[in-house]
């Protein structure tokens, strides 16, 4: 039986005998009462999802944070462009929606199979690195995961993806570092 279990279980019963002892020590109307064992009941559900919602939260101890490389894949080539995202809703009369450009990197890479795919990943999460040996223009990707002991997963360890980031490497003198001021 986890913790949580056992926490849920004891919050659970001091409601009860909380409601139980009300009941026996009140001499109201039994309409009263019933309204009582109601409230106290929706008030011990919501105790109990608080404590379970809670628990899956925090984490008993020291939580540990490790950046891993997940993937290197092979680019054979790579464009920055922007990418438009946007959803409508309503119905025949109301209509509301949004729209909104996102940079990213578009690019070809070499898959596993030997076929050239296509990929685009955010510019947000991709820092840019030039390449100061003989490897190939790649990207490497990373993921940064929390591992650590929480009631809610007790005994075993949670482990959770926090973060997802991108190592982008290209030949030097690839990026434009031109500036012009021309009043346009």
């Amino acid at each position: 039986m986890s913790i949580m279990a056992i926490v849920l279980f004891i919050a659970v019963i001091i409601c009860c005998v909380i409601i139980a002892r009300f009941m026996y020590l009140s001499n109201e109307e039994i309409g009263l009462k019933i309204v009582a064992t109601i409230a106290g009941t929706v008030i011990c559900v919501v105790i109990a999802f608080l404590i379970i919602w809670g628990a899956s939260m925090v984490p008993i101890g020291a939580a540990t944070t490790e950046d891993s490389l997940e993937s290197t894949i092979e680019l054979v080539a790579l464009n920055d462009k922007t990418t438009l995202e946007g959803a409508m809703y309503g119905g025949v009369f109301i209509t509301r929606g949004y729209i909104d450009t996102i940079p990213t990197y578009a690019y070809y890479y070499k898959a596993e199979n030997g076929s050239i795919k296509f990929g685009q990943i955010s510019t947000e999460s991709t820092s840019i690195y030039y390449i100061l040996d003989d490897t190939l223009p790649r990207i490497e990707t990373y993921k940064v995961v929390t591992r650590g002991y929480s009631l809610y997963h007790f005994p075993t360890k949670f482990e959770r993806i926090t973060e997802v980031y991108y190592k982008l490497y290209i030949p030097p003198n690839a990026i434009s570092t031109e500036i012009m001021l021309d009043l346009e």
